[in-house]
């Protein structure tokens, strides 16, 4: 998929845990050294062959939405680069193109984070690392306890780790078994039910008929409760919920 046009290759560490950087960094090399922007919202603060996010190419950024890893109140976010060079270029794109007050040295966008936002991330920066440590152990205690379930889980690479910016996993009839948690009280979102070649935005940029992998994960992707405020107890209650409504899955399968 790589033309002449090519500016950049965006991985996403969905769900929390790192694409293939290196391998995805020595293909960007092999043609001519195209910038690599990771797209670290959802796995800031996860390693990679013992390297933190947003330190494994080019440029590294982050989201504070309040449900990402590190989150503030509402909006806001930071981009991670050791080129000084594109790390200025960044601080004049977010004040609209300002090197200095009213002189503008390049188009920008009004990108400055407000400072309630960065006062609640500070304060939260106190904690983070126990947020980190809280979100793999309920990660690892849902894998655990849904091992051999039927519910499809994701693979966790050896040589990384995941925070869980999302804790995902695949089912057969999502609509059915969303509306049966819901009975019990548990609450599920789908993150997300369109891959990206079929949003409008790309119709005229991509084959409809391409990714199959991506079109069947995305009817198929559940996301739980993921919280490093989640309890043990609330966390049992999502987990016989589930595993109820897997055993359900499984007895009508059989019959039928």
């Amino acid at each position: 998929r790589i033309t002449p046009r090519t500016r950049a290759i965006m991985p996403v560490s969905l769900y929390g845990q790192w694409a293939d950087m290196d391998e995805i960094n020595a293909i960007a090399a092999r043609h001519g050294n195209i910038a690599v922007i990771e797209d670290a919202a959802q796995s800031f603060g996860a390693t990679y062959k013992g390297r933190k996010s947003c330190h494994l190419s080019t440029i590294g950024c982050t989201s504070f939405f309040p449900s990402k890893p590190l989150g503030c109140y509402g909006d806001g976010g930071a981009m991670f680069t050791d080129d000084d060079a594109l790390a200025q270029a960044c601080r004049e794109i977010r004040v609209h193109g300002q090197s200095a007050r009213y002189t503008h040295t390049r188009i920008g966008v009004g990108g400055r984070m407000d400072t309630l936002q960065c006062a609640v991330v500070l304060a939260k920066l106190e904690r983070f690392e126990w947020e980190l440590q809280r979100r793999r152990e309920i990660g690892a205690r849902y894998h655990a306890q849904l091992e051999g379930s039927g519910v499809g889980l994701l693979a966790v690479r050896p040589d990384r780790d995941s925070v869980w910016g999302q804790y995902t996993v695949l089912v057969d009839d999502r609509a059915k078994a969303q509306a049966r948690l819901a009975e019990r009280g548990v609450p599920t979102a789908v993150h997300y039910p369109k891959p990206l070649h079929h949003q409008p935005a790309y119709a005229d940029q991509c084959c409809p008929e391409c990714c199959g992998e991506s079109v069947r994960a995305a009817s198929r992707v559940m996301s739980l409760p993921m919280s490093a405020d989640l309890t043990m107890q609330q966390q049992d209650l999502v987990l016989a919920a589930l595993m109820e409504v897997a055993r359900e899955a499984r007895t009508v399968t059989a019959l039928s």
